[in-house]
Parts: structure tokens; sequence; C-alpha cells
């Protein structure tokens, strides 16, 4: 499975208690998680933050 993130689709989505709650369930069901942000666009100093998932390979 390839990653798989999780954006925000309001502008007052997620907080950060909120998508550490969300990383928490994913671990729990057996994903390999990480809780990211990047910004919007080369110029900005304003973020996006995301959570992404993906499975882990058990062979490797």
């Amino acid at each position: 499975m390839e990653r798989q993130r999780i954006y925000n689709r309001k502008n007052n989505g997620l907080n950060e208690k909120e998508r550490l709650e969300l990383a928490n369930l994913l671990l729990k069901a057996g994903y390999a998680v990480k809780i990211g942000r990047e910004k919007r666009n080369a110029n900005s100093t304003a973020y996006t933050y995301f959570v992404e998932h993906w499975v882990e390979s058990d062979n490797g």
C-alpha cells in the first residue's frame, strides 16, 4: 500500500490534539503513521498539516 495523506478539508479543521488522536487510532489499526507539515507554497510562511499512513511490509 502506498502512503496516503489525510489533510484538513476546512480552514478550522483538525487541531494538534485531534491529529494525535487520529494517528493513535491508525496505529491501533496496524498502520505506520507520520504527522507532518508542508509549506502551502514556496513563498508562504503558513503550513498545511497532515497525517500520513501506510502499511509496512512484514518481510523487510
